[in-house]
């Protein structure tokens, strides 16, 4: 079966690719005109990002309208998102064209993913942004797409980031980012480090009693580097990439279970080495990609009560991935696009007891769009997915071979009228992860995949654009999920319960208002709100207590809204995130009900020219200004009213 695989991997290695996806984000990413894309894609600039002062890249995303974002704690903290009610793992986090992979759990900790390098975020859903996504991402549920500094080729020269933070609780920062250009190379290194210790006070409400204490055993500190070496050719690039990090965490757990000897800690540790070649051709563009990763992760509890009286549980996770993606333009009306991947994954473990899976995960992808007398396109793709298990140390998980079929109706608009509408409908499939399957505590390995049917119609129009510009965007969605899995916390943010929810009928509404208003020459006013609603019920069976009652932790409604204004090159900036009250599980009773909450940020910024290209920022952010008592998760209380100070330097 391997040698099939490979087979069927890089058989079409010698003709088949296409073009680079960070250039073109580039392109809508610094334009600070209103950009108006597909009905189902959103946009964070480097701007926003800059503004919102976000620990990590979780809290950024929560500001995208169908996010669901479940935060286990402040800086460090484990953070993971959902789009549309779907779960975690129907997500792909791409990253510099390069997904972020995490066989072992599923899901990828957004909490320990940098922000002081990252220039832009693009999520989307149905039709992907580019069609040189990897192929594994382009099948998946919805994607987050995020850019950086140190990888994406420059006019200049030289370039150069630096930034420091101090915040509350001890919080500290420092990153550097060097980007060289001569001629057609590209050289960049960066470093990073962090750490706080997290001791930050809070007020939980646990019954008719309140507990007023300090988090503890919350410490956090990571260290990440890594480089970059490019060539861009005359019709393409390539591109050589390392990177490492090492993260050292306490587990506070949930407050409830708060004891005198909680002291577990998470150490974890991830390589990468990625590299990929692009080729823009008269009619063909195609693009190879390969990428290494290895990660290791130490969950120590000195002092657990079995026969050695501590946990020391070390695991190995490892990947290899390898791809090819082609968009071929026939004529002025028809494209085709499509490509292969293999993703080949193991985990290994110092417990002899434990499992010790591979799994050899193939991908394929075919698709067209035909523009039908420039008013209508017509897009169709049928993707593969056949997965192999295999568990050297027990029983394994069975094979999977899926067919899943998209297509798209979208509307061209005309310039004047700029209205644009989208239909849509998308299968997507998703693989228990090796935990949910092989884990000692919490492993099932007769867990049903998950697949997903979605539905959407979309409708986006931007009915002004002189001294103000206006953008609406609205979206109607349906999602059925079939054995849908559904993880929820125990003891600690280690420690879980697996199980899946027979039928899940998921019912979406979202809307999107934009607003840049021209005051006068040096006065600018913008505004950005969404507002989304997500009824996702448990339609498996009419007799059980869950039936037509909410999924744990999701949201009915979500709503952010932020208010900027900006004179000259200083600013302010006031951000409000809204989620309704959700359920610790899926029985909707007042004892599993968790309180919603209201977040208010406030950053102040003001931009210095201080030489010939040299640039120095200052900034100034109280969050939760209002001190808010709350959880995402219940009893993982989040801290109140904290602040932050940020000096940036660029270079250019």
């Amino acid at each position: 079966m391997l040698r099939n695989t490979i087979i069927l991997l890089f058989l079409p290695l010698i003709s088949w690719g296409q073009k680079d996806t960070v250039q073109r984000i580039s392109e809508v990413i610094v334009s600070e005109a209103i950009y108006i894309p597909k009905s189902t894609k959103s946009i964070l600039t480097q701007k926003d990002i800059d503004e919102l002062s976000a620990n990590d890249v979780g809290e950024l995303i929560q500001k995208i309208s169908g996010a669901n974002l479940k935060s286990y704690g402040s800086l460090g903290g484990l953070k993971t998102v959902s789009m549309r009610g779907l779960g975690t793992n129907h997500s792909s986090i791409v990253k510099d064209g390069f997904s972020i992979l995490n066989s072992q759990t599923g899901q990828v900790n957004l909490g320990q993913i940098e922000v002081d390098n990252v220039v832009g975020i693009i999520s989307s859903i149905g039709k992907r942004f580019k069609n040189s996504l990897p192929i594994s991402a382009q099948v998946s549920g919805s994607n987050f797409l995020i850019k950086t500094f140190e990888n994406t080729f420059t006019s200049d020269t030289l370039q150069v980031r630096a930034n420091v933070k101090y915040a509350s609780f001890n919080q500290q920062l420092a990153y550097l980012g060097v980007k060289y250009s001569p001629n057609r190379w590209l050289l960049s290194a960066f470093g990073r480090m962090r750490k706080s210790d997290g001791a930050y006070p809070y007020l939980l409400k646990n019954g008719s009693t309140f507990i007023n204490s300090n988090r503890r055993n919350n410490a956090y500190q990571d260290y990440s580097f890594g480089a970059t070496l490019g060539y861009r050719f005359k019709k393409g690039f390539w591109r050589l990439m390392y990177r490492n990090s090492s993260i050292n965490q306490e587990l506070p757990g949930a407050v409830i279970f708060y004891n005198a000897t909680q002291d577990e800690t998470l150490l974890t540790s991830k390589q990468s080495l990625s590299s990929d070649f692009q080729s823009f051709l008269r009619f063909l563009e195609y693009r190879f990609y390969a990428d290494v990763n290895s990660g290791q992760l130490n969950y120590k509890d000195p002092t657990f009560l079995n026969s050695t009286g501590k946990i020391d549980a070390k695991y190995d996770n490892r990947s290899v991935t390898g791809g090819v993606t082609f968009s071929a333009k026939l004529n002025n009306n028809l494209i085709l696009n499509g490509g292969v991947e293999e993703v080949i994954s193991d985990l290994f473990s110092n417990d002899s007891t434990f499992a010790k899976p591979v799994r050899f995960h193939n991908f394929g992808l075919l698709g067209a769009s035909y523009v039908l007398k420039k008013k209508l396109k017509i897009e169709v793709q049928v993707s593969s997915q056949y997965v192999q298990e295999k568990n050297n140390n027990g029983l394994s998980g069975k094979d999977r071979f899926r067919i899943n079929p998209f297509i798209s109706l979208e509307t061209i608009s005309k310039k004047k009228q700029r209205w644009k509408h989208q239909l849509w409908y998308r299968n997507s499939f998703r693989m228990p992860s090796f935990n949910e399957l092989y884990y000692n505590n919490i492993g099932n390995n007769l867990l049903e995949p998950e697949d997903a049917h979605q539905f959407n119609y979309g409708l986006s129009v931007v009915p002004v654009q002189k001294k103000i510009e206006i953008y609406i965007r609205s979206n109607v969605y349906f999602n059925h999920v079939a054995n849908k899995i559904v993880a929820i916390p125990t003891k600690n943010l280690f420690v879980w319960s697996m199980q899946n929810v027979g039928l899940v009928n998921i019912y979406g509404f979202e809307a999107i208002l934009q607003v840049k208003w021209t005051l006068a020459k040096n006065w600018k006013l913008t505004s950005n709100a969404n507002y989304s609603y997500q009824r996702t019920i448990d339609v498996t069976d009419a007799n059980t207590p869950t039936y037509l009652h909410q999924i744990a932790y999701i949201p009915l409604h979500t709503v952010n809204f932020d208010f900027s204004v900006y004179y000259k090159t200083a600013g302010l900036r006031m951000s409000n995130y809204f989620v309704s009250k959700r359920y610790s599980l899926n029985e909707n009773i007042v004892q599993n009900e968790i309180e919603g909450f209201l977040i208010s940020d406030l950053s102040i910024f003001h931009t210095f020219k201080i030489a010939k290209k040299n640039q120095l920022k200052i900034q100034f952010s109280v969050k939760n200004i209002f001190n808010q008592q709350y959880a995402y998760i219940r009893n993982f209380v989040m801290p109140g009213r904290n602040y932050l100070l940020s000096l940036s330097y660029a270079f250019n």
